[in-house]
């Protein structure tokens, strides 16, 4: 079975051109908008960060560090400040992960709201109970890796120590 080309007639060119040019200019046209930002054109707004610190909450002053000792400590106090957040609804996960890659102790989650009013700042501290609890009673010693996201993107990450 044979099919035939018709040759082009001079009005099926001239349709062809005209689709051809409209689909150019469409692409055109999509190309432009989608590289300009919501902000007008300006630079990208700043990524969050977050910024993890540890104290003892026996310590009135609760003073940071980064090792603990196990035998001493009741629950270790994790502070979260994150910067530079979009104004809106956000869910910060922070994951507590066991010494030598043992796996996930503990995630929580805290959902906030953040609004122009707070300047892209936000606070959250959470109690990792120590005394009395399976780290104490295990010795579940040596370097714990703490973890945060926002909005299920991992933003930082800090080792903290807990000792004999």
């Amino acid at each position: 079975m044979c099919i035939g080309v018709r040759p082009a007639t001079r009005g099926n060119q001239e349709r062809i051109l005209g689709v051809a040019a409209i689909l150019l200019l469409t692409v055109a046209l999509t190309g432009c908008l989608g590289s300009s930002s919501a902000n007008g054109g300006g630079p990208p707004p700043p990524v969050p960060s977050a910024a993890l610190t540890f104290c003892d909450d026996g310590d009135p002053a609760c003073t940071p560090a980064n090792s603990f000792s196990v035998a001493s400590v009741r629950d270790l106090v994790i502070k979260v400040s994150w910067d530079n957040l979009s104004v809106g609804n956000h869910v910060q996960t922070l994951e507590i992960l066991m010494p030598a890659g043992a796996g996930l102790y503990q995630s929580t989650q805290t959902a906030f709201l953040t609004d122009s009013a707070s300047s892209g700042t936000f606070a959250a501290t959470r109690l990792l109970p120590v005394a009395g609890t399976w780290i104490q009673q295990r010795q579940m010693t040596g370097d714990w890796l703490i973890r945060v996201s926002l909005d299920d993107q991992v933003v930082s990450s800090q080792m903290v120590a807990l000792n004999p």
